[in-house]
């Protein structure tokens, strides 16, 4: 994809500004048919402190009551791929509820939702457990962060843990390692093969400092028109106000890809920019952000006819929320880049 096609330095006039609401469990739970053809899913991914990383996945594809449901692990080792591995059931196998989140296939829980400790505690916890052959995930999911959604006709995505505490144990061909780190959790759905008649694609990402959170997106339906955000978020015993998430406008976004490079015959960029610049949020707190994200690997998958790639990246720069101030120095992160429709190569 080129950066003409794209035509990102419009962004600024190019979106709308789409506000983060407040959440409920309910909104992690399943969603059903709003198309003839669904596509719903809920990703969770980690960075730990021993180098692993990991992306746990279930993706229901389904027409009423009759489709399929995929479940994928990846385990990374310093970004490189070690473990991708993905199992398909029918949606005959999978169990799930419209009222909290909370997923079973073939009978055995995939995703359970602590709902005697939220109404306890107010806290969001998660247990995630899954076995593909020899590889396993077995990891207690704790958000920091208060979560959020962003509903709209074209745009069903809530993200329940914009940054969560992970511990537990993954498994790699039959070798257990305890891990500990960071993670994330969203859900999408209302998605269907239309989509990718309306859209080019999208950028994704999350930028996780200490008590310091961003969850971006550049969303691009024609060369012309398209959506950019970012949430910020703050940790909840470091918050400096009642919400502990701010929603930017976009005249206040830049997200500029760089440094592209050929991949799969597609080219991509290799390195990514992201500022904020003197926002002023709702609750009157100044904003400030200045990252540069660089590529360490990327792995590229297909989804259907898209292509799609997740990246490992290292971000520098520095994240300032009123009298909060972050640095990051090579911290990694992980975003992703799908393009339904191929734009022609860089010139």
């Amino acid at each position: 994809m080129n950066v003409k096609a794209v035509n990102l330095d419009n962004a600024k006039t190019a979106n709308q500004f789409l506000r983060a609401t407040d959440i409920t469990p309910q909104d992690d739970a399943f969603h059903g048919n709003i198309n003839l053809l669904d596509i719903e899913w809920w990703y969770f991914d980690a960075v730990f402190g021993n180098g692993y990383s990991i992306h746990v996945g279930v993706r229901a594809y389904h027409i009423r009551n009759s489709g399929i449901v995929e479940s994928r692990i990846n385990i990374y080792k310093k970004g490189k791929v070690e473990v991708d591995a993905i199992k398909t059931d029918l949606l005959s196998n999978f169990y799930t509820s419209y009222d909290h989140p909370c997923i079973h296939i073939n009978s055995k829980p995939v995703v359970e939702f602590d709902q005697n400790h939220y109404k306890k505690t107010g806290e969001w916890r998660y247990h995630i457990s899954l076995k593909i052959d020899y590889h396993e995930v077995d990891l207690t999911f704790i958000g920091t962060t208060q979560g959020w959604k962003i509903e709209t006709l074209n745009t069903c995505w809530t993200v329940p843990l914009p940054k969560a505490k992970v511990s537990g144990t993954i498994t790699v061909n039959r070798r257990t390692i305890p891990v500990k780190g960071v993670g994330y959790h969203d859900h999408n759905w209302g998605y269907s093969p239309s989509t990718a008649f309306k859209n080019l694609g999208w950028f994704w990402g999350r930028i996780t400092g200490d008590t310091l959170n961003i969850t971006w997106a550049k969303t691009m339906q024609t060369t012309e028109k398209g959506d950019l955000l970012a949430i910020i978020n703050q940790d909840k015993n470091n918050a400096q106000n009642k919400k502990e998430f701010y929603s930017i406008p976009p005249t206040s976004i830049t997200f500029t890809p760089k440094n592209f490079v050929n991949d799969h015959r597609r080219w991509i960029p290799s390195e990514f920019d992201l500022q904020i610049t003197n926002t002023i949020s709702d609750n009157h707190i100044p904003i400030n952000v200045s990252i540069h994200m660089k590529t360490f690997y990327k792995q590229h998958a297909r989804i259907f006819t898209a292509h799609y790639w997740r990246y490992h990246v290292k971000a520098i720069g520095k994240i300032s929320v009123g009298y909060t101030s972050e640095t990051l120095d090579e911290k990694p992160q992980i975003i992703e880049f799908l393009s339904f429709k191929s734009q022609g190569r860089r010139r």
